[in-house]
């Protein structure tokens, strides 16, 4: 790279000598120098070309001496270095120029070997200095990066989106109009992570944030927010109409699904809108109200749209409130389970039961898992709470079969997640319950919903088929309140059909319900499948449900739920009348 260098004199000859001296460098174009014959001249083309890595200067010349252009010097380049080069070489004259910035000091008549030293010695300097500053600039840069951009997808970060918020109040104000906030997460965000692994999930993230910024070309900030949380920001919008239509242009823009590696995957998104009126929201609050807003969506699901309004902010607030005490409850055991008995239509015995986990609150008592088990899945302890579940639930079976050895076959039935399904730690935490409590696999059946094998089936068969290698049943759980695509049914190793209650408890009405179940059991017979109903809960449903032919049944008519107390008394009393 050429060094650039200015030289300032009014005498002709230390032009000459110069470009005598440096003739070589010249040619070779190491050097490249430019006179000037003052001060004046000087900053001009210093101004003119910010490219300059030294100057020569003298002391005296007309309009401006050398002493005032090292003080300009700064103000054009900070790392820009100039040497003296004057005839005035006495103590003070030195002490001035050093003090006003010079590197270093030659005295005329020039030594042109020591020129030559003075010279690399310090464009050496610069080219260090500048080296340095270049450094810290590209650090600052991505300091600055850091703090205000998510590296995985390029999007603006929070702190970025709150600070665009601030700096474009005073125009909201000015204008009159209205601010809005949407806020979105991917609905099956975890089960993707969980079943495709982080790197296709990160792949879904960016790929959301490219169709994002394509439909929000002309939109003011869209950014990465959460996990899976991204918000955009409508500045100056004139009616809340607007907000409406935003979102369900965005629901439109992610429905199509994306491609992950030859898997596709559909992002469904749960959306809040929160609007500030004329700039009076902070930006914290606004944001904060669209999550709100959001999580009411995500409950009341398929893909909702809701809108911000005061009561969501305290409905937020007690769902915080219910994940950290969820996640203190795992931690201190404060879960227990209940077993519900399943009953064969043909024998009338007991032929398993069903874990189903409960949690008694230090403060609210019991909770329904129709309230807490979301917020596991959501926030992903479901994980380690169904490791929880189903350890305690094989303990209880291989106890009871030790217990009870002529009560024989008997079967525990667990519940499962997506999440759960596709967790790496499943397996191998299912061969070490089995192996340490001596159980056989053909006594476990987990309970999957539809929804969960459908949503990813290609990547739910090759565990199904895991599961299946070590004997372990696999009961499709509320099946024909979801996909109900029967073809799946003959291409997935499933053993089990649980038939929902919204079947059994409308029998009696008879009509189509009654016809649709007819043809669930008779598909399920020739298939092979098991059949259990749930929520048994009359006589009259007992004796249709029989009569068309299902296996099983639990429910209230039979047995409410019981703690491990109330089941072994349960067994133990089934024991003693089949004995008699």
């Amino acid at each position: 790279m050429t060094a650039k260098i200015l030289v300032v004199d009014d005498e002709p000859l230390l032009e000459y000598l110069i470009l005598q001296l440096f003739r070589r460098q010249i040619s070779t174009q190491e050097f490249e120098f430019s006179f000037a014959i003052n001060g004046v001249q000087a900053l001009d083309k210093l101004q003119a070309d910010g490219s300059f890595n030294l100057v020569l200067t003298d002391i005296s010349m007309p309009e401006m001496d050398g002493l005032t252009l090292l003080e300009n010097l700064p103000a054009i380049d900070p790392t820009l270095k100039a040497v003296v080069v004057s005839a005035y070489g006495d103590m003070p004259n030195i002490r001035t120029a050093m003090n006003r910035g010079a590197f270093d000091f030659l005295t005329k008549p020039i030594d042109l070997h020591d020129l030559k030293i003075t010279i690399n010695k310090t464009l050496e300097f610069v080219r260090l200095a500048r080296e340095k500053e270049q450094q810290l600039a590209t650090a600052n840069a991505q300091i600055r990066y850091q703090a205000f951009y998510d590296e995985l997808t390029g999007l603006p970060n929070r702190n970025l989106l709150l600070k665009e918020m601030r700096s474009g109040r005073n125009s909201i104000i000015e204008m009159g109009h209205l601010e809005a906030i949407l806020f979105l997460t991917l609905n099956r965000y975890q089960i993707v992570k969980y079943s495709l692994g982080h790197s296709r999930a990160e792949q879904l993230l960016v790929e959301v944030a490219r169709r994002l910024e394509a439909w929000g070309l002309n939109m003011n900030l869209i950014a990465r927010v959460g996990e899976d949380a991204f918000a955009i920001w409508l500045e100056n919008i004139t009616n809340s109409q607007l907000a409406l239509d935003a979102a369900e242009h965005i629901r439109q823009a992610l429905e199509i699904p994306s491609n992950l590696n030859g898997t596709a995957v559909f992002s469904s998104v749960s959306i809040g809108i929160a609007l500030g009126a004329i700039g009076t929201e902070e930006p914290e609050d606004l944001l904060r109200a669209a999550d709100a807003a959001r999580h009411e969506a995500f409950v009341r699901g398929a893909s909702s749209t809701v809108v911000f309004d005061a009561g969501m902010q305290s409905r937020a607030l007690e769902q915080l409130q219910l994940e950290n005490d969820l996640q203190n409850a795992i931690n201190l055991q404060q879960f227990y389970l209940n077993y519900q008995p399943i009953v064969s239509f043909v024998t009338g015995k007991i032929v398993g039961f069903e874990a189903l986990a409960r949690w008694r609150h230090p403060t609210r008592g019991l909770v329904s898992p129709s309230e807490f088990i979301p917020v596991a899945e959501r926030t992903g302890l479901i994980v380690a709470l169904g490791e929880w579940v189903l350890s305690e639930a094989v303990a209880c079976l291989s106890k009871w079969q030790l217990q009870f050895p002529d009560y024989l076959p008997l079967n525990m039935s667990v519940n499962l997640s997506g999440i759960q399904l596709f967790a790496p730690n499943l397996l191998p935490h299912l061969d070490s319950l089995l192996r340490v409590h001596n159980l056989k696999g053909e006594f476990l059946k987990l309970e999957i919903t539809e929804s969960v094998l459908m949503e990813n089936a290609e990547e739910a068969a090759g565990v199904l088929e895991l599961l299946k290698a070590r004997q372990v049943k696999v009961c499709l759980d509320d099946f024909g309140t979801g996909y109900s695509n029967l073809s799946y049914l003959q291409l997935l190793p499933i053993d089990t059909l649980k038939i929902d209650r919204s079947f059994v408890s409308s029998l009696e009405k008879g009509g189509k319900h009654l016809t649709l179940l007819e043809a669930i059991l008779n598909l399920a017979s020739s298939l092979e499948l098991e059949t259990i109903a749930e929520g048994v809960e009359t006589q009259e449903q007992l004796i249709i449900l029989r009569s068309l032919g299902c296996n099983s049944y639990q429910g209230y008519f039979f047995s409410r739920p019981l703690d491990e107390e109330g089941a072994v008394a349960l067994l133990s009393a089934a024991t003693l009348l089949g004995d008699a």
